[in-house]
């Protein structure tokens, strides 16, 4: 974590204000807003929160190449201290409804912004928040290196709130020299950061993990790893971890159209392998995971996409991580959907669960403020 050298920001929000009120990307379909609603369900855990939706993309709503989250089906079971709102696209429209929602009540106003999409609702959203009274805090997404759009891009921006988190220290550090003695105060949150995956294979590896002797759960997945066009087939692995008896399983991966690029293993795996799988593949799917599920907690300490087969009951594992999936063991066209998702979010590595609730503490002024911090040292992320 980092902290800007600056003195603590004087707390002159009157004791009535007690609302939170938080905007960015709205979309169950996208990343950032499968992120906004884990951080909205950590802070309904304490206040009363406003949420607004703000999807300025016309296209935020386009998802036949997108699998369910996961996380997003835990938390349409939740709702409690949630009042939700979609803001207008007009600017104007968008900042009326910002001061209709931004009342005299609201203690504290946060947006989300992800570096390289449209964040210039922002300005509207501080400007309107300030006029109030609330005290503003932006949040803003730290991505892996391959990405050429970092958080210093939103530094003219980033520069009108009264504190702004990050998710890696060098972000952190960058804004600090940009924004110099009078700027916000800045701070790292891992939470914030989806860097990190950065030891993977050179071949795009899917590692599925299925019951014993589950005929149908694998015929599902060759059927869908069968679907990958051939002329991309060279590129991608497929590594089926399950127990088996006999030859007919064998016999069926044999028998694929893609059998060359499909590995069997029914050997069971040790723990440190377990961990060699989540370092080197580039999507893990698991079907029907129990709560104790050893493949599935070491996914979520590793940060990888996960793929979580089932075909029917919402899993009773994935509350909190956004890097689950969803994806319907009956139907090889869903898991296919997914397995590309999953793909395509190789390279972040997501928070664990846990991470929302840290961070969820670090924004409620009276638990900020009441914790000590050493100036211009660096101390333990989260």
């Amino acid at each position: 974590m980092y902290w800007r050298p600056d003195d603590s920001l004087s707390n002159n929000v009157q004791e009535y204000r007690t609302g939170v009120v938080v905007a960015g990307p709205g979309s169950s379909l996208t990343i950032p807003g499968i992120i906004v609603s884990e951080i909205v369900r950590a802070l309904a855990k304490t206040s009363r929160v406003i949420r607004i939706e703000v999807d300025v993309a016309a296209d935020f709503m386009a998802g036949l190449h997108r699998a369910p989250s996961l996380a997003t089906a835990h938390d349409v079971h939740t709702g409690v201290n949630i009042e939700r709102h979609r803001a207008p696209n007009i600017p104007r429209l968008r900042s009326r409804a910002f001061r209709d929602l931004i009342g005299p009540n609201v203690e504290t106003a946060i947006a989300y912004a992800w570096p390289g999409i449209d964040n210039s609702w922002i300005r509207q959203f501080l400007q309107v928040a300030k006029a109030a009274g609330a005290s503003t805090t932006v949040i803003c997404a730290s991505l892996p290196a391959s990405n050429p759009v970092r958080p210093i891009s939103l530094a003219e921006i980033l520069y009108q709130a009264d504190r702004v988190y990050v998710g890696d220290i060098v972000d952190a550090t960058e804004l600090a020299q940009a924004f110099g003695a009078r700027g916000p105060q800045i701070e790292a949150r891992k939470a914030l950061s989806l860097r990190g995956r950065s030891s993977r294979s050179t071949d795009r590896q899917i590692t599925a993990f299925l019951p014993k002797d589950s005929g149908g759960s694998l015929a599902t997945v060759l059927s869908a790893f069968d679907a990958i066009p051939e002329a991309w087939i060279s590129d991608y692995q497929l590594h089926v971890i399950m127990r088996y008896t006999g030859d007919s399983l064998p016999d069926m991966v044999a028998g694929s159209y893609h059998s060359d690029n499909v590995r069997l293993i029914g050997e069971d795996v040790s723990a440190s392998e377990l961990e060699e799988l989540c370092m080197t593949s580039s999507a893990l799917s698991i079907a029907d995971p129990a709560i104790d599920s050893r493949a599935f907690s070491s996914a979520v300490d590793s940060g990888i996409a996960t793929v979580v087969l089932t075909d029917s009951t919402l899993p009773m594992v994935g509350r909190g991580y956004v890097g689950g999936l969803l994806a319907d063991l009956r139907s090889p066209s869903s898991v296919h959907v997914a397995f590309n998702h999953a793909l395509r979010l190789e390279e972040l590595q997501f928070p664990s669960p846990e991470a929302w609730d840290r961070l969820a503490r670090r924004l409620t002024p009276a638990a900020r403020d009441s914790t000590p911090f050493n100036v211009l040292e660096p101390v333990v992320n989260d």
